[in-house]
């Protein structure tokens, strides 16, 4: 069984080791400010102040410092001067693409520094990560010990709960980050294992000295884990029924104890009045104003159960939903097979210590969950101090199912698969650079708009996902660029849907490379293509077609760069194609007078509405509603007159429907389209009889298009519109 852990943590050490790999530098939570917490130590040889900020480490510098002080020894080793450069900050950072998808995830521009091998800085953050993942192997041998005392009989249950640890998705990702979670997870279980040797096995001078020493430890990685304190005082009391515990015993558990943990807290509580440092928290943007109510904690725990199974980089790579779903079965049959123990009162294991695993899970969860009234924290990471715990009343769920070895074999072998497949299915691809291209296989890719921006960069052309989306859907646009001559300057792609008096109903502001590749990055004769998704906003006047216009501005001054054709003439910033935006369903509408005409085999016009009784010398609106019951076969004009008892024009208006922006040969079968006319009716006679009119015309040949109504064709193909004269 020695040699099989042996196996596991060397695959723990091996997996984990890919993870901090395929993670580019600072991509992981708060990981700049943990650093900065470790720099601090390093260079300053002192702990940071609870007020001002002058480590850089925010609120980190309320975190206890074992790790951060054991990560300072390793990572000091390396020189960190570089570190400026290596702070190069993506401006479209925090952009929300969901899932994995490759879109200004990364919080910096990541560039050929940070490959091995390692200098300055970039060694200096590795050294701290690999002692984050020393702290995760401890954590997957503890959660073996605390097994051993769970399940004595059945070693083998043992190994499954180092093995739900050694495979867990996010604790792999979080040992190999700078950050104290894995320090935390690794002494609180250890912790947590010495208690229950002690509950099991007696206690001895010996076993209170360790207890002591390791719960001092724990307080000194994260304040969460002071709550093992009250844990463990309870269960020597309840292990020691027989003779009660003299204070040689409670002086080896509360002496080392404080000793190595409590003078932290002493220390905030003399210099800050604040021992937990929880006002450094609660100052910072997500430091919420007033408690969070109930409802708002429910809304919050999908996330914090996706975070718990695996949300990687800064907590916004997160994988498919098939998956979570998947490990939501593993957990409910570990419920499954808990509450058939329960029904049967037969436990897999020894009782106590089941229970003092499921007090230490509880007790951590609810302390989360408060802190998550306080804070905007749904950080499954935070669970972390009771992993082990968690493992050990897993396994031990499916071990109390009937036919436990199916679970017992194929839960684990999921959870490997799938923590060996993620570095590279989910997080590598969401930090990958555009790949690059020969500029004709790129070209090849979109259609052909080829425009040069200032003579140095050139458009390949775009291609659209789809050639129609609806108000609040996602657009996605592909684009292709060509460095043509070297830039220092780095300058941000904007994507617009321009239409009638250039209102922007659609926008996107990037760098190149979604985030990742900025211009002065780019090498000459070389082209990559992007993924641009752009939302249509919701208040978008359908049905309407859009111009697509892509460029590049520098975003201090908001200047764009010139754009012209390979020819070199220059065309402002043009439209590179046309979206047509319609909702998934016709419109609905109640024109103020319904009407039923049908113009030649395609077109119907079933209403229309007047902005106010039609009066002499002022400004009509008519908007007239077709409906398209064929895709039509021309281009047609729409048109309202004005026409005297002698059928002679007074007023007009002629034009493509909806003022051009949605013209016949875009209609689908079944739109329903509003199209406003605005007449300058002259000032009339009293008395004077007129009336209004409308139709279409083909644009070409000008030929109306003939107009029957109930009661056959009307002549002159003119549909009469009733109107409210005075």
């Amino acid at each position: 069984m020695k040699t099989a852990l042996g196996c596991l943590l060397l695959l723990f050490g091996v997996i984990g080791l890919t993870y901090s790999l395929v993670t580019p530098v600072f991509e992981a939570p708060d990981e700049v400010w943990h650093y900065a917490y470790v720099r601090y130590l390093a260079e300053e040889r002192a702990l940071p102040a609870l007020i001002g900020d002058a480590s850089g480490a925010h609120q980190e510098v309320a975190q206890p410092p074992l790790y951060y002080a054991v990560a300072a020894l390793v990572s000091g080793l390396a020189s960190d001067d570089d570190l400026p450069d290596l702070m190069w900050h993506n401006p479209g950072f925090g952009y929300q693409a969901g899932g994995a998808v490759n879109d200004n995830k990364n919080m910096l521009i990541h560039t050929g520094r940070e490959r091995f091998p390692w200098r300055g800085a970039v060694l200096a953050v590795r050294l701290a990560r690999f002692v984050s993942l020393g702290f995760g192997l401890l954590t997957v041998w503890a959660t073996w010990g605390l097994g051993r005392e769970a399940f004595p009989q059945r070693p083998a249950l043992a190994l499954g709960a180092a093995a739900a640890v050694a495979f867990h998705p996010q604790f792999l990702f979080i040992s190999g980050v700078t950050s104290n979670d894995s320090a935390a997870a690794a002494l609180s279980t250890a912790a947590l294992w010495a208690i229950a040797r002690a509950a099991n096995r007696g206690i001895t001078f010996r076993r209170s000295l360790a207890i002591g020493l390791l719960l001092g430890l724990a307080a000194m990685t994260k304040t969460s884990a002071l709550l093992l304190v009250p844990l463990a005082a309870i269960t020597l009391i309840l292990a020691s029924r027989q003779a009660s515990l003299g204070i040689g015993h409670w002086s080896l558990v509360i002496v080392p104890a404080f000793a190595v943990g409590g003078w932290w807290y002493l220390r905030n509580a003399l210099l800050y009045g604040d021992p937990f440092g929880f006002r450094v928290h609660a100052d910072t943007p997500w430091g919420r104003p007033a408690p969070a109510s109930l409802d708002t904690l429910i809304a919050e725990m999908p996330r914090l159960y996706r975070s718990f199974w695996g949300a990687f980089g800064w907590g916004h790579v997160e994988l498919p939903a098939w998956v979570y779903l998947a490990l939501g079965a593993i957990l409910l049959a570990s419920l499954i097979g808990w509450g058939g123990a329960l029904m049967t009162r037969r436990t897999t294991g020894r009782g106590r210590i089941l229970l003092l695993a499921l007090a230490w899970w509880m007790l951590v969860l609810v302390a989360l969950l408060q802190w998550m009234r306080q804070v905007q924290a749904p950080h499954g990471r935070l669970l972390f101090p009771a992993i082990g715990a968690f493992a050990v009343l897993l396994v031990g769920g499916w071990a109390s199912l009937p036919r436990p070895r199916l679970t017992l074999t194929l839960s684990p072998c999921f959870l490997a698969f799938l923590s060996l497949l993620i570095p590279w299915t989910t997080i590598r691809p969401a930090f990958a650079p555009p790949r690059l291209l020969p500029p004709a296989e790129a070209a090849a890719t979109v259609l052909g708009a080829d425009l040069i921006f200032d003579d140095a960069t050139r458009l390949l052309g775009v291609a659209l996902d789809r050639p129609s989306v609806a108000p609040g859907d996602t657009l996605t646009v592909r684009a292709c660029w060509e460095a043509k001559a070297p830039m220092t300057q780095d300058y941000t792609v904007f994507l617009h849907l321009v239409g009638r008096d250039d209102a922007r109903v659609a926008e996107r502001y990037t760098y190149p490379g979604l985030g990742s590749f900025p211009t002065s990055l780019w090498p000459t004769g070389q082209a990559f293509c992007d993924l641009y998704r752009v939302r249509v906003e919701e208040w978008t006047p359908v049905p309407e077609l859009y111009d697509l216009v892509i460029g590049l501005y520098d975003a201090p001054t908001g200047e764009r760069l010139p754009a012209c054709y390979p020819d070199g003439t220059a065309d402002g910033f043009p439209a590179l194609t046309q979206v047509r935006v319609a909702p998934e369903q016709p419109l609905t509408v109640s024109p103020q007078y319904p009407l039923d005409y049908q113009l030649g085999e395609e077109i119907a016009l079933i209403g229309y509405d007047l902005s106010e009784p039609l009066q002499g010398g002022d400004l009509l609106t008519v908007t007239l509603y077709w409906r398209a019951d064929a895709l039509p076969q021309g281009d047609y004009t729409a048109f309202v007159h004005l026409l005297d008892d002698a059928g002679q024009l007074l007023a007009q208006h002629d034009g493509p429907p909806r003022y051009g922006r949605y013209p016949t040969p875009a209609w689908h079968p079944g739109d329903v389209i509003p199209d406003e006319h605005i007449l300058a009716i002259p000032a009339l006679a009293a008395g004077q009889r007129v009336r209004l009119v409308a139709g279409m015309y083909n644009s070409d040949t000008l030929e109306r298009l003939p107009v029957a109504g109930f009661d056959g064709l009307l002549p002159y193909d003119l549909v009469p519109l009733p109107a409210d004269i005075p």
